[in-house]
């Protein structure tokens, strides 16, 4: 057997610790450097168009507490009638800058208490925000959220996971699954057990007085207790690619993600993978490849899309936009729109407002989905009134076919 003298297996340690750290930008963004991608393909084909529409209740329920603002609202069924109810929270100025939760064991009828799951009390950040749930197959419930490093940059920022072994009744400790500039996380988790986190990524372009932006993915095998490096999986150059929300189509058709592009007259767009490439492509989805396409023909900017699917196989896309109103550049003045599209997340029409009538001195934004049964859909809707407070709000849909 042969032996490595001193020098030279401190020289091979060296080198394997340094080929192991994480490269948290990429030179090339679009095209990463690496052999081993997966052969380019195209998604499957729906010619079908959805006829359902979907009738709205008049009056809406309020479930985030008492505060001068309340964001970004999920919810997620743990199991049975037990959900989760997930937002950030905060002061005047400050609206960014806490996560509370509360839980429902009656299937939403009523509500616990709000209880803040971070607090912006550490001196290492600004705040924490963007929180989503992933309820795992093994039972696990995954918060995952932004912590806003202070200062606010590449080194200090990053992407966080708490894991929960009981349901989402306590957390552990947060994990660091990514460092850098980013917002906006979100998880998946494949049929083979893979979770596929997505967030919206400044990192390589910061620091830049006009930065760009892309959308990133990071993966773990062990239920979230460890995570690989990131890849871009999508950018398109001045767009601003953000605000994705992943889904794993019904009858193995793919994984799609609709994105806002801040910089572009219409959005969201959508971009596809099937679950073997896992998004490894040679090239980032795009019209030419046909991985990315517009999700509506509709004339409308469509900003923080959110996407579900009904048991039938039809999507539903919630997303904000002006509504044909004067509001000017105050993006919190939006309302929100609705539109069912096919099995693969395209050909979105039937347009219902949830909102309608908003004054332009207020808006509906930052919509989650929620499936509560095969007929009724919870929109869960972030509302912000004359005097610039925010609210979170739950209004129910019901599917008409």
């Amino acid at each position: 057997m042969h032996l490595y003298k001193p020098k030279a297996l401190l020289f091979l340690l060296s080198l394997f610790l340094f080929t192991q750290c994480k490269d948290e930008t990429d030179p090339d963004p679009v095209n990463p450097p690496t052999s081993s991608f997966h052969p380019e393909e195209q998604p499957p084909i729906d010619n079908t168009t959805p006829t359902l529409t979907i009738q709205w209740d008049a009056t809406a329920t309020k479930l985030s507490h008492d505060v001068y603002s309340a964001e970004y609202g999920r919810i997620h069924r743990v199991k049975g009638d037990t959900l989760l109810f997930t937002y950030h929270f905060g002061p005047q100025g400050e609206e960014w800058d806490n996560i509370a939760i509360k839980r429902s064991v009656d299937g939403g009828a009523t509500w616990s208490e709000a209880e803040t799951l971070m607090a912006d009390t550490n001196p290492n950040y600004y705040g924490f925000s963007n929180p989503d749930i992933l309820v795992a197959q093994n039972g696990d419930v995954l918060l995952t959220y932004t912590g806003r490093g202070r200062p606010d940059d590449n080194a200090h920022a990053n992407i966080q996971v708490r894991i929960s072994k009981d349901r989402g009744w306590t957390f552990g400790p947060p994990i660091l699954i990514q460092t850098g500039r980013a917002w906006e996380p979100a998880i998946i988790q494949l049929p083979n057990g893979e979770m596929q986190l997505f967030y919206s990524s400044e990192a390589n372009w910061w620091p830049s007085p006009n930065p760009q932006q892309e959308i990133r993915m990071v993966t773990s095998t062990d239920n979230g207790l460890s995570w690989a490096s990131s890849r871009t999986v999508a950018y398109t150059s001045g767009m601003r690619d953000g605000m994705a929300v992943p889904l794993v189509l019904k009858d193995n058709k793919g994984i799609v993600f609709p994105i806002e592009s801040v910089n572009n007259s219409k959005s969201p767009w959508v971009v596809w993978s099937s679950t073997t490439a896992k998004f490894n492509y040679a090239e980032a989805g795009n019209l030419q490849n046909k991985r990315r396409w517009l999700a509506t023909t509709e004339n409308i900017w469509g900003g923080a899309p959110y996407l579900i699917q009904l048991p039938t196989g039809e999507t539903i896309l919630s997303c904000q936009d002006a509504g044909g109103r004067s509001v000017g550049s105050d993006w919190k003045k939006n309302t929100m729109l609705v539109m069912a599209g096919n099995s693969m997340a395209q050909k979105f029409i039937n347009i219902s407002y949830p909102w309608p009538n908003l004054p332009v001195n207020e808006g509906a934004y930052y919509s989650s989905l929620f499936l509560k049964n095969e007929n009724t859909l919870v929109l869960v809707t972030t509302r912000n009134f004359a005097n610039g407070h925010s609210e979170i709000y739950l209004k129910e849909g019901h599917i008409q076919r």
